[in-house]
């Protein structure tokens, strides 16, 4: 189907044309001129036309509309999720978080006690919950366990910082206390039609286990992941090593028993681990008071000085940001991605507006990450001059 579009100017010409050869307009009254020409013409018929062209035309946009609509290039937002119906692969919607939990009990019990899966916890607010998808066992004796737990709804809104999930929200009858020693993984947002695009372009290869495009769909939709690196051939053919943070045994456990039966191939060897941390320090000093007439204070420069360490983490780590559009999540550094001094400054710019000058004496210059490392945050010191 040769479908091409009209324009407005096409199809008033055309209506014009066939009217002359009509004869309903008379060539002495030079209508092709004087339209050619943008002149003014008080010809009810011909501004009927006019009319007629244009709503034409809309018909047109309509028709473009419907005709994009099944081509996988141009379609978008629900034309797009149309087309993944029909070959099966769905745009991978938002994720849950995922946070491993320490509970503590008040005192030591001689006896087991466990608590059933499901168990609901939340943030400082109660804004953000989770429950935990195993069972919380404490052996007798012992007066702390730890539990992965998954936030109930899905999306960026559901990340917290470390530190933060501390209220309990189920029926308390051990009188616990909890708190999470890391920040939440996961909550993805959905795909966008760029990213839901490239999956339907590459349907195929997502059917045949052990392709890239099948590791990309499965970790797509998996809750509680941030990032995966794989390296094939790791250990000799037929090996395959994969890098997931965050890299909490029973998340590892799940994700191998589900790449064995559904994405990789059956004589495929799968070692899961997670990133090797490569912690980063930093020695920086700054100066806020260049250009100002009245410098700041030492009680005002302490409180500069603690946002800006404060953010040098969220830089590294990751952790929530104040933008435009209000307080958005910041991911930190990814898998594998080096640490570069000037992005940072970038990024303190944007963080810290009385900012005017910092030289990093530690590092000196950019700090390669592998693949398989993660960088963390160490020890950051900031000289106010």
């Amino acid at each position: 189907m040769n479908y091409v579009e009209k324009t407005y100017e096409e199809i008033f010409e055309a209506a014009l044309q066939d009217s002359l050869e009509q004869g309903l307009i008379s060539h002495a009254d030079d209508f092709e001129d004087f339209i050619a020409n943008r002149q003014d013409i008080s010809n009810y018929y011909v501004m009927d036309k006019s009319v007629i062209s244009m709503i034409i035309r809309r018909v047109y946009e309509d028709i473009t509309l419907v005709y994009q609509s099944n081509i996988i290039e141009s379609a978008e937002g629900i034309d797009l999720d149309n087309i993944g119906d029909k070959v099966g692969v769905l745009r991978p919607q938002a994720t849950k978080s995922s946070v491993e939990v320490t509970f503590y009990l008040p005192e030591i019990s001689d006896e087991d006690i466990t608590i059933s899966e499901g168990f609901i916890v939340a943030n400082e607010n109660n804004d953000v919950q989770f429950e935990t998808v195993d069972e919380i066992y404490f052996a007798a004796g012992s007066t702390t366990a730890k539990v992965n737990c998954l936030s109930l709804d899905v999306g960026p809104d559901t990340k917290v910082n470390a530190g933060s999930v501390v209220n309990i929200v189920s029926a308390n009858d051990y009188n616990l206390t909890c708190s999470n020693d890391y920040k939440s993984a996961g909550g993805i947002p959905a795909y966008d039609d760029k990213e839901y695009r490239y999956l339907l372009m590459n349907w195929i290869k997502i059917r045949l286990k052990g392709s890239d495009e099948a590791y990309l769909n499965y970790f797509a939709n998996k809750d509680g992941v941030d990032d995966y690196r794989i390296i094939p051939n790791w250990d000799g053919s037929g090996t395959v090593k994969i890098i997931v943070e965050p890299g909490d045994s029973t998340l590892l456990n799940e994700i191998y028993n589900e790449l064995q039966s559904s994405v990789c191939q059956e004589d495929t060897i799968i070692n899961l681990f997670a990133p090797t941390e490569h912690r980063i320090s930093i020695y920086a000093k700054v100066n806020v008071d260049i250009d100002l007439i009245n410098p700041y204070s030492e009680l005002e420069k302490s409180d500069i000085q603690s946002r800006i360490v404060s953010a040098i983490k969220v830089f590294i780590d990751g952790g929530y940001i104040n933008t435009n559009e209000g307080r958005v999540w910041y991911s930190g550094l990814g898998l594998g991605e080096d640490f570069i001094p000037h992005k940072l400054a970038v990024f303190l710019d944007e963080e810290i507006p009385e900012l005017k000058n910092i030289t990093f004496t530690k590092p000196l210059d950019y700090i390669p990450i592998l693949d398989e490392e993660k960088g963390v945050s160490d020890n950051i010191t900031v000289e106010m001059i």
